[in-house]
């Protein structure tokens, strides 16, 4: 394979934004490459990428776990990373290990700078041109979770239900957005009563001042539950033990028993767990277990046949991260640990019942 080939634009649209065309192949040989180049331009500042993989027309494991580990980095300091003209030979790839629900992809750069923004609650807007990426460094953004929390106003919009229409910014978060670029979002779990950093779940009684965790538009909630903000469209949990969180995105692949396909697993599993907060002697353990499942499953459903598929779903949560198969052929009867020992182990909560169309449901919680 030969080494990969740069070149790296600033995006003058959204601040701290860098268009990275590559060209090559990002594998066992290249991908050391790949990585040192796009943790310097992180160290020179930049915070959301715009992938062009037009030129890349392979990547092996090595390389796919890569770039799940850019978007976390990228996540962890308030960035984001998009994909645009995916080459058609990867985006087979994608398609085969459900990476398609992990990464964001578009036709074009001026749909990636705008899905960038929109996530940090912004727009793309003009900005002065930027020096280049060695000389001067753009500004860099508050890392995620530093934020200041907003005292509630006279005329506080109440936070709507899931899936509610409205989508109108507050004045006090346009005038934010217009003075600074961005908005101040209060930390994870101090929403109660303002400035005592207590959380006090609400009631019909007792109503309390919450704000959105995206966007830090302030509402007035009497019960604990899953809410759409009306300004960012956010959906976001209040929780009667930790307060007021992102609410959780669940995703569900096709996948058969293939060695490729038991890769893409793995590094979706892993994605997952790092999302949700968990280590890597978690991820180890974890992994451990479904890989007995996984094997069970195959032996007991399918005889051995590695092409036949399974859905799985992944729900993660605060400390707890629930994972549920769904598999054809015979339904698994009895005792879960009869067939899953060392899974049962890691996961006290295994359960197994039959899917009403046929086959099995395997259901399990990973607790920290």
């Amino acid at each position: 394979m030969t080494d990969l080939r740069f070149d790296i634009t600033p995006i003058d649209a959204l601040a701290n934004t860098a268009r990275v065309v590559v060209e090559g192949a990002i594998d066992a040989t290249t991908v050391i490459s790949f990585e040192s180049q796009l943790k310097q331009l992180q160290e020179d500042g930049y915070t959301n990428f715009v992938l062009d993989m037009q030129g890349i027309k392979y990547v092996n494991s090595t390389g796919l776990g890569s770039l799940v580990a850019t978007a976390d980095n990228l996540e962890k300091v308030g960035g984001g990373l998009a994909l645009i003209r995916v080459h058609p030979k990867v985006k087979v790839v994608f398609d085969m290990l459900g990476l398609n629900s992990f990464f964001r992809i578009f036709t074009n750069e001026d749909e990636a700078v705008n899905f960038l923004a929109s996530s940090k609650g912004g727009e793309a807007v003009a900005a002065a041109p930027a020096a280049p990426a060695r000389q001067a460094p753009p500004q860099q953004r508050p890392p995620t979770g530093q934020f200041q929390q907003r005292p509630p106003t006279s005329q506080q919009p109440a936070a709507q239900p899931q899936y509610a229409p409205q989508r109108q910014q507050t004045a006090p978060v346009q005038a934010q957005r217009r003075q600074t670029g961005t908005v101040q979002r209060p930390p994870t779990g101090q929403y109660g009563r303002p400035g005592t950093g207590q959380w006090v779940p609400p009631s019909r009684d007792n109503p309390q001042v919450v704000a959105c965790p995206n966007c830090g538009a302030s509402f007035k909630v009497s019960q604990t539950g899953r809410y759409k903000c009306p300004s960012c469209a956010t959906a976001f949990v209040v929780d009667p033990q930790f307060g007021v969180e992102l609410a959780p995105a669940t995703s569900q692949l096709t996948l058969a028993f293939t060695p490729e396909c038991r890769e893409g697993f793995n590094l979706y599993l892993g994605a997952m767990c790092r999302r949700a907060g968990y280590s890597e002697p978690d991820y180890n353990q974890l992994k451990q277990g479904l890989d007995q499942i996984l094997q069970g499953v195959l032996q007991n459903c399918y005889q051995g046949r590695i092409y036949e598929s399974y859905a799985v779903a992944f729900l993660p949560a605060r400390r707890n991260l629930q994972i549920k198969f769904i598999v054809a052929g015979p339904t698994m009867q009895g005792d879960p640990r009869a067939y899953f020992p060392m899974a049962a182990q890691i996961m006290p909560d295994l359960a197994m019942r039959p899917h009403p169309k046929g086959g099995t449901v395997v259901v399990m919680s990973f607790r920290r």
